[in-house]
């Protein structure tokens, strides 16, 4: 067991040996709770319990971006051949709008497929 400074149910500091031994009298007097030896600064102590706190959520993944080689990929071989010579506006204008969230990107093969440049299809193939 360790000794903890308690102060407003929160495990304040943790000595890791006899307080009188490593602080000041004066500061060592503090250290008048035993602990067990998880605990660390930070951890609650309600009711003479120690409560650990909650983890943090994990972040937010960043929403997937669809690029210009993301929407190659699943174009067929045909597909491909328009895509990389630019051989409509359709696709230069498609290019210069990417990269793109779901939202965009769906309305960009939309017009590739209303444009009859793509299948609906490879739009399919591409959204996976």
């Amino acid at each position: 067991m360790k000794y903890a400074w308690i102060e407003n149910d929160k495990v304040r500091d943790v000595a890791h040996s006899n307080p009188a031994e490593i602080y000041h009298p004066d500061v060592a007097a503090l250290y008048t709770t035993q602990v067990p030896d998880d605990a660390v600064n930070g951890d609650g102590w309600v009711n003479g319990a120690l409560v650990k706190p909650e983890p943090p959520a994990p972040p937010t993944p960043a929403p997937r971006q669809w690029t210009a080689d993301n929407f190659r990929a699943g174009m067929t071989l045909a597909e491909k051949t328009k895509w990389d010579n630019n051989s409509a506006p359709e696709i230069i204008t498609v290019k210069a709008e990417l990269p793109k969230e779901l939202v965009g990107a769906t309305e960009l093969l939309d017009f590739l497929v209303e444009s009859g440049l793509i299948s609906q299809a490879t739009k399919t193939k591409i959204l996976e």
